[in-house]
């Protein structure tokens, strides 16, 4: 039987493939540091443990988001502030302001589906009042606002899930210029063993750390980046081109996916029938479990009836975003 160690040695360029990783993703996005974890949703309760904030802090928390946002925040055992969205799904800056108390320290935002939160708004807001700020940049790989990414702003979450712009089989990444942040985070991800490895853990940790064999898919994936993205721009330029203009949503930077407003988003489920990979919008997180807060009167449960997405991935041809639109068109 053959045995292969794999060590701090192992892999490309003379380390491990995560490190590798790290120091190649911190660099595109534009930070100091990045720190690998086998989920975005580690990534994100990982963030909001190695700030090591007070019990009783509150994170204000967009209602339009993937739930694992909100989720993250549970996990930590912190109280999530929930903030309605703008028209464009994105949070809405005046509700935030309101939502603001004296045990408010972190602001989360999530860009929605290549849609760029105003980061020169949260951020004044964020110095305003000291806030931390953690960007949930899952759907917004290469994603900028002015000549900054997402994710580069204070705190910023990946995830490299299978279905994302940069991908494995899964995975994520935190990316920071704050060291003791990163250094707190990197030793929480492997079970806080600290430098001396003495097996008195300090604080508690997590078993977050990325697998070899997943640095190995995402650094393929980050090679490719930019004909990716080049490629997703033409599909949502050529369903821009197809999709009538009431159905339309404001831009986005890069589209992870092509979201729409329709009459009734229930459409979605004829889609799939007809083998069009068509998925609903994001539900109010607060209603969601465990919150079970009512959010009938937001926007973002209005929009939550309403909001559908079609794929934009680089794979596709155009016949196939041809015959999506005509689909759908047929079921309107």
């Amino acid at each position: 039987m053959n045995i292969i160690a794999i060590t701090e040695n192992s892999g490309t360029g003379g380390k491990l493939l995560y490190i590798d990783l790290e120091n190649r993703f911190s660099s595109y996005v534009g930070t100091g540091g990045c720190v690998t974890v086998n989920t975005g949703t580690a990534a994100l309760h990982l963030s909001l443990e190695a700030l090591e904030l007070p019990p009783d802090s509150e994170v204000i928390v967009p209602q339009y988001t993937m739930v694992a946002t909100a989720w993250a925040v549970y996990y930590a055992r912190l109280k999530p502030v929930f903030v309605d969205c703008s028209d464009d799904l994105l949070i809405d800056i005046e509700d935030l302001k309101k939502k603001i108390t004296q045990k408010t320290k972190v602001i989360m935002v999530t860009h929605i589906y290549g849609r760029v939160v105003n980061m020169s708004s949260i951020m004044a807001i964020a110095h305003q009042y000291n806030l931390r700020v953690i960007e949930d940049a899952a759907e917004a790989h290469g994603c900028m606002w002015g000549d900054k990414m997402a994710g580069s702003f204070d705190i910023g979450c990946f995830s490299f899930y299978r279905n994302k712009i940069i991908c494995g089989e899964e995975g994520g990444a935190i990316t920071s210029d704050d060291k003791h942040f990163m250094d707190t985070a990197r030793d929480m991800k492997s079970m806080s063993f600290g430098e001396k490895h003495n097996y008195m853990h300090d604080r508690i940790g997590f078993n977050y750390r990325m697998a070899e064999s997943q640095a190995s898919l995402i650094l393929k994936s980050l090679g490719n980046v930019e004909e990716n993205i080049k490629l997703r721009r033409k599909n949502a330029e050529l369903y821009d081109i197809l999709i009538p203009e009431q159905y339309k949503m404001p831009s986005r930077d890069i589209p992870w996916v092509y979201d729409m407003k329709v009459p009734d988003n229930t459409i979605v489920d004829n889609l799939k029938k007809k083998q069009v990979n068509a998925r609903y919008g994001f539900k109010p997180v607060s209603m969601c479990a465990p919150f079970g807060v009512d959010a009938t009167s937001t926007n973002a449960f209005k929009l939550s009836n309403h909001i559908m997405y079609l794929p934009v991935d680089p794979y596709l041809t155009h016949d196939d975003i041809t015959n999506n639109v005509k689909i759908l068109k047929e079921l309107l």
